[in-house]
């Protein structure tokens, strides 16, 4: 079996990232029976990332959907309180 060219990857390529971007999006707009936003599924955001950083794509300097997640997460308490904690012995 010969190798696959590289037309054919880069079609390959561009289908996996179409189809990534459209499950993104239709995962952002569902909503369950009474209308409520539904969690993205995280193993979804995971391949998409997974997609991103096996094709070396980051974030510009200054991207404001980025900065507000880092903002978001500097905020968190990630230090478990004393339930947790005991939820783990």
């Amino acid at each position: 079996m010969s190798r696959a060219g590289s037309d054919l990857m880069d079609l390959l390529h561009g289908l996996v990232a179409e189809s990534l971007k459209d499950e993104l999006i239709r995962a952002r707009n569902a909503v369950d029976d009474d209308g409520n936003p539904v969690p993205i599924n995280p193993q979804l955001i995971d391949k998409a990332l997974k997609f991103l950083k096996d094709n070396a794509i980051t974030a510009p300097a200054g991207n404001k959907p980025v900065n507000d997640l880092a903002d978001q997460l500097a905020g968190l308490d990630l230090d478990m309180d004393e339930e947790a904690a005991a939820l783990r012995h």
